[in-house]
């Protein structure tokens, strides 16, 4: 939290704004990168970390045993609770953002947590096929890293990377989606179509998970077989 400030302000001591985003608006950015940093470290890292460890040791089986979906079941068993701080500090530096900018409108907050719960989806939706490939490779902790390296980019705006960087961050691995576009939204930059494009990456990955972990499924054969 102290580095990531300490890099942003030092940013700015250099500029007065970054890809086009102002200082608070900088900060509401790192609250919703913090925010989401959080959401892996609580809910997915503890969960969807053990997909592979299930399938290499045989307790996927007990899974599919289950009567409820397998891809619930391994999504939502445990969070670590001692990473959740991380989600109020993101939260207090995301309403400072939007104090300082005017975006506190109640429809602002709104479309703010509605673009928040569609970047969710949309980590969500990552995390979960990347480490459904468990399925056949079983060590798959470097995709996750991968992920990770790309991640962290989003601590900026989108419009601070050359051309090509944003190409790649908004339509192959959608970082943008995730990060920029909701603190656009809690700011007041946010126009209709990159929100509507939000909802609508948040629900085709979605459903490609849903999709690639019924696939993986189908083709999974016990470790005891």
């Amino acid at each position: 939290f102290a580095s990531g400030l300490v890099v942003i302000y030092a940013m700015f001591n250099h500029a007065t704004a970054i890809g086009g985003w102002s200082l608070p608006e900088a900060i509401a950015l790192f609250g919703v990168f913090m925010i989401f940093e959080a959401f892996i470290e609580v809910f997915l890292y503890p969960n969807l970390g053990k997909l592979p460890d299930y399938v290499r040791t045989g307790n996927m089986d007990f899974m599919l045993l289950k009567p409820l979906s397998s891809q619930f079941l391994v999504s939502f068993r445990y969070f670590n609770i001692w990473r959740a701080p991380d989600a109020i500090v993101g939260s207090a530096l995301l309403g400072y953002g939007m104090l300082q900018t005017g975006g506190l409108a109640p429809a602002s907050i709104v479309l703010a947590l509605l673009m928040l719960l569609a970047g969710a989806v949309t980590t969500y939706a990552i995390w979960c096929m990347l480490t459904t490939t468990a399925f056949w490779w079983v060590r798959v902790n470097n995709m996750m890293e991968l992920f990770n390296a790309f991640f962290v980019a989003g601590r900026f705006p989108i419009t601070a990377f050359p051309i090509w960087v944003r190409v790649i961050l908004t339509f192959i691995v959608p970082i943008a989606f995730i990060t920029t576009v909701p603190a656009s939204a809690a700011v007041g930059r946010l126009d209709w179509p990159m929100a509507l494009g939000s909802l609508a990456i948040a629900a085709g990955f979605l459903l490609l998970s849903h999709l690639f972990w019924r696939w993986a499924v189908a083709n999974y054969t016990s470790a005891s077989s």
